[in-house]
Formats: structure tokens, sequence, C-alpha cells
């Protein structure tokens, strides 16, 4: 996907893909600079297909194995030196699906960590922490008010940067000096790792998880230039999509559930906003 001008506006390219992005056939080898996603809670939420990852896994070793088919597609469509960023919580495993038959932690960060690695051509690049103690409301009792079981809470979330080897092809200095980070945000959002922004209204997207828009335009300003292509394998409402078009990025979505087909379209504004250069929407049954 390449970048065009017409005018004074930046036109932006975007593919839809409503199908499952453990197949992302439509995705040629390293065509792809940033991978922004949050894949789905694992039986948390209802994502309205049976078949999301969330749902259909049983285990959480099933669901572990699932998000990395789907992360291993994304470095292969990833360029040398693109960026593979995960926005996950820890998993809370209850007693009964845990085999020592009491609620157990999982980070995923270091399950992740492990599976990169073991790829061979991606490294942990970057840490960043999203905090909700100002916008959400946490509680886990355990055994209070006495010792020795008390349980804490994770009122934060992980933004896990992975970076793919190699050295990415020459980026015009033009678009360099066009995606340039100001200071501000890079005391704010880098020198400061730890971010604070509201999260998103699940009412006001349409989807029982939204990303809020501030996380991926973040990641998208720090670590994409103008004109790179962004996918987010698990597109839900559209999210990454929608912020991507806004910062001249092209953008590739794979959402497993069709009924959020329209609702991207309209969060991409393209029901009535007829000059946006090109807009596809497949459907696979891959």
């Amino acid at each position: 996907m390449g970048l065009e001008s017409r005018g004074e506006k930046t036109m932006t390219k975007h593919l839809v893909v409503i199908g499952d992005s453990r197949r992302m056939h439509l995705v040629p080898n390293e065509s792809v600079h940033l991978v922004v996603t949050s894949p789905p809670y694992w039986h948390l939420k209802d994502y309205g297909n049976e078949h999301a990852i969330g749902q259909s896994s049983t285990t959480y070793g099933e669901y572990l194995t699932s998000i990395c088919d789907v992360f291993e597609e994304c470095v292969r469509t990833l360029v040398p030196d693109g960026k593979l960023i995960i926005n996950i919580m820890p998993i809370l495993i209850p007693g009964d699906k845990s085999k020592f038959n009491r609620r157990v932690t999982k980070t995923v960060l270091t399950d992740l960590e492990l599976f990169m690695e073991s790829l061979g051509t991606m490294y942990f690049h970057s840490l960043y922490i999203w905090d909700k103690r100002k916008a959400v409301r946490f509680s886990s009792w355990g055994s209070y008010p006495y010792p020795p079981n008390l349980l804490s809470t994770y009122p934060y979330e992980w933004i896990i940067v992975f970076s793919k080897i190699g050295k990415r092809s020459r980026v015009k200095k033009s678009v360099k000096e066009q995606s340039a980070i100001t200071h501000e945000e890079f005391t704010s959002w880098v020198q400061n790792s730890v971010w604070d922004f509201q999260p998103a209204s699940a009412k006001q997207t349409k989807h029982p998880a939204p990303f809020p828009e501030e996380l991926p335009r973040r990641c998208i300003r720090l670590y994409s230039f103008l004109g790179d292509t962004v996918l987010d394998p698990f597109a839900g409402s559209g999210t990454t999509l929608r912020v991507a078009r806004q910062l001249g990025r092209n953008s590739i979505g794979y959402e497993i559930n069709p009924d959020y087909a329209p609702i991207i379209q309209e969060r991409l504004g393209i029901r009535n906003d007829e000059d946006i250069d090109v807009f596809e929407l497949l459907f696979t049954q891959d």
C-alpha cells in the first residue's frame, strides 16, 4: 500500500477483511510496517461469535496458542525493523480451570516474550503501562480481612513493543520531517512510559471491549512514518484503522465477526466521506 497526495490531502488506502486472522493470506510477506492490536480477553467478554479466540478457547494454553498463531502471521507480514505492539492485561485463571485448584495469575507478557524469541526474528523492544486506576474501579478480596490469601487487583494493562530484526528501506527526508515526534510527545509518552488515558465507551463504539483512540494514536505516532501501513488483526470496531487514517497511514484490519463490518465502515467515514481514495471490504471463508 503506497501513499498518494491529492491536493493538500493525504490519501490513504484501507482494507478490511472479515475472516480469521490466523490465516491472513491476503497480506503479502513484509508489506506491513506496524501492527497495533489488542487480542480478545479470555472468557471475560462476549464478542458475539463462537469462533472468536476469546470464546472458543477452553484453556489458557489453547488461548495462548491461538493468539500466537495470529502473531506469527503478523511477523510474516512485517517489514524488517517493523514493530508489533500488543495491548494485553494479566489474566486471572479461576480455581476451577487451574491445575492448582486456586486462582492463578498469568502475566501473559512472559509467555509472549518467550514465543517471540522462539521465532528467531523478533525481540522485546519496549514496554509501556496503561494505568487505569483513575478511570476504572477494581475489587479483589480473597481472604480479607485476614491473612494470608488477600488478592491484589490489576488496574493496568501492558503495551508491549516487539521489533523485527533487520533494517527497513530508506525513508525520504521529507516523510521523516512530516512524521517527527514533538518534544512534548517524547517527554510525555516515551520518557514517562506510564499512560493514564480514559478507556473507550463500549456503548459509543458498539463493541464489548473497545480500544481508546489514544492508545493506537500514540503507538502509530511513535512507531511509524506517514504513508506506512498499519495492521490490526483483531480490528473489532475499527479504532486502529480509524486512527491510522487520521494520521495519514494506510491500514489493514481483520475481524472475524461480520456484524462489525458496517460499524468499521461507519467509523472510517466511508458512508459520508466520498474523497477517501481506496476502501475495500472482503469476506473470506478461511
